[in-house]
């Protein structure tokens, strides 16, 4: 039987609150785990569809006092990159749609937020703490992870997708 989303939510709250009490294993080198999750603006979007072009996953939650630091940034390097082959989706790990969609607008985002509905994702991902971002290179293999955010971590988000974005 599968728990309802909110518990997968209030455990990685907790794992927030107390901290990690538990060492994820590393997704570089390997596949990015593939997802489907609807949008905000209506439409599934399928991670598999951008193969061929860089993506920039950044797995969020309004209650994360890091993402409020990380999606302007994101946005700032999506602004920057997008024609150059770069694609950032934001999903968030809230429960309730509207506030998500409500502090995605706060921060004035404009790539593409999707909403997670599927506890397997999290598990997938290695989620211990909010946010979460994992580069993606063309070939659809994870070549980066971030966990947390602090300033001048944007400097290695470019670093990293410059150099994917040259490849």
């Amino acid at each position: 039987m599968r728990r309802p989303h909110f518990i997968d939510g209030l455990a990685l709250a907790l794992c927030v609150t107390a901290g990690s009490v538990w060492a994820a294993p590393t997704l570089i080198g390997k596949d990015a785990p593939d997802f489907v999750l609807k949008s905000l603006d209506g439409p599934n979007l399928r991670l598999s569809e951008f193969r061929g072009q860089v993506v920039l996953v950044s797995f969020w939650a309004r209650w994360a006092s890091d993402s409020r630091e990380e999606l302007p940034a994101l946005d700032r390097i999506y602004t920057t990159y997008r024609h150059a082959g770069l694609v950032v989706l934001g999903v968030s790990v809230d429960e309730d749609a509207r506030r998500a969609r409500d502090f995605a607008g706060a921060m004035k985002v404009r790539y593409p937020i999707l909403l997670d509905t599927d506890p397997d994702i999290g598990r997938d991902y290695q989620l211990e703490r909010m946010p979460v971002t994992v580069l993606v290179d063309r070939a659809g293999v994870v070549r980066y992870t971030n966990v947390g955010f602090k300033r001048g971590d944007e400097r290695a988000y470019l670093d990293q997708i410059r150099e994917l974005l040259r490849e």
